[in-house]
């Protein structure tokens, strides 16, 4: 038996983006591209770990936290008493595509939130693409726009067609611990 439910996904613009997007997109530059073709994104990317390495994905990566946290709402113990929990980022990376680059479907279980940033693209850029039963959800990208759903839906990005850059960060968050 398949059940399925619907997703909630979150989309959220960040405030001030144009003050940190320049900030990202240098750290991205300056990370270089370590993928060699061996993930679902067949186009630039850094590596995994840029939280913990560049100050700019840090302050994202602690934002995503806050909007993650505060669309899921409290937790309770077994008395209805309010229970604090606490996310971590997992990992963070920066993607550059160009013309003609692609992400495959995939998903990122076992995290809990996955979860793009927008730090440069136009409204003809490659869309977030959700596959689904009937078809697929699309998401147009946009400048400072983060967005945020369950980990094991599957997603990817068509090829982009524009001439520029569309730069973008994924990252992924886990529950760490009761509080």
């Amino acid at each position: 038996m398949k059940i399925t439910q619907p997703v909630n996904v979150i989309i959220e613009h960040l405030p001030n983006y144009e003050v940190l997007n320049p900030l990202l997109e240098n750290d991205i530059k300056d990370a270089g591209d370590i993928t060699g073709g061996r993930s679902a994104a067949k186009c630039y990317r850094t590596r995994w770990d840029m939280h913990e390495v560049y100050p700019s994905f840090k302050k994202l990566t602690d934002g995503v936290l806050e909007v993650v946290k505060r669309a899921c709402g409290p937790s309770t113990d077994e008395q209805g008493n309010p229970k604090d929990y606490i996310l971590r980022t997992h990992d963070s990376w920066g993607l550059i595509y160009k013309k003609g680059d692609i992400t495959t479907a995939h998903q990122h279980y076992p995290c809990l939130w996955s979860w793009t940033y927008c730090v440069k693209a136009c409204e003809l850029c490659s869309p977030l693409v959700f596959p689904t039963s009937e078809g697929k959800e699309e998401i147009e990208p946009e400048d400072g726009q983060l967005i945020i759903w369950p980990s094991h839906v599957l997603h990817e990005v068509p090829k982009q067609l524009c001439d520029h850059e569309r730069i973008m960060i994924a990252g992924d968050v886990l529950f760490d611990r009761w509080a």
